[in-house]
């Protein structure tokens, strides 16, 4: 009875075969997941025909991705796909890093004790002179009183304001709320980078 199954592993295997398409797929969801952070930083920040625009291309190339992926489910395509949202994730998160997008509040904790009753008034009018919105409040922390001034800018310039605190105070505690995305990310004191 002849065996109805070849020898599989006797016939050569075309790696770049398997290979190409899981590359391609790869390369693909990297381009839709990077484009999809530019649209959803888009969306967060109120551009609607900006981000309206990066949806329609995000889902061009993931139905490019997933028809590929669909037409043959391999292993090595899932992989390629799930590698390409990893790698897509991180890229487009760089990028805008990089681009500094977005808006950010720049929170200055500035002590008010011991001789530095006007350290936050001092710190809120040098930030308005520079020509950014400075609000400044009065609470009480661990060591006593605190002034806090919160101040809205685009995230570019927020380094100019870290820069300007510095100089102002260096005692004085930096927090950047972004915009962008839910939580907080503290820079450390004035002197921290953006």
């Amino acid at each position: 009875m002849p065996d109805a199954f070849p020898d599989l592993l006797s016939q050569p295997i075309d790696w770049w075969a398997l290979a190409w398409p899981a590359l391609l797929v790869a390369l693909l969801r990297v381009g839709d997941v990077t484009v999809n952070v530019f649209k959803v930083t888009c969306v967060v920040a109120g551009r609607r025909l900006a981000a309206s625009a990066f949806a329609a291309l995000e889902g061009a190339i993931w139905l490019s991705a997933a028809g590929i992926v669909f037409a043959d489910l391999s292993p090595w395509r899932a992989v390629g796909f799930v590698v390409g949202v990893a790698a897509g994730t991180w890229l487009g998160m760089g990028i805008v890093h990089h681009l500094r997008l977005g808006t950010v509040t720049v929170r200055v904790f500035a002590g008010a004790g011991d001789g530095r009753e006007l350290a936050g008034h001092v710190i809120a009018e040098r930030i308005r002179r520079a020509g950014y919105g400075a609000t400044l409040f009065t609470g009480w922390g661990r060591s006593g009183e605190v002034h806090m001034v919160l101040s809205v800018m685009r995230r570019r310039e927020a380094q100019v304001v870290c820069d300007l605190v510095r100089a102002t105070d260096p005692k004085a505690l930096v927090a950047l709320d972004s915009d962008a995305a839910p939580g907080s990310m503290i820079a450390g004191y004035a002197g921290a980078r953006v």
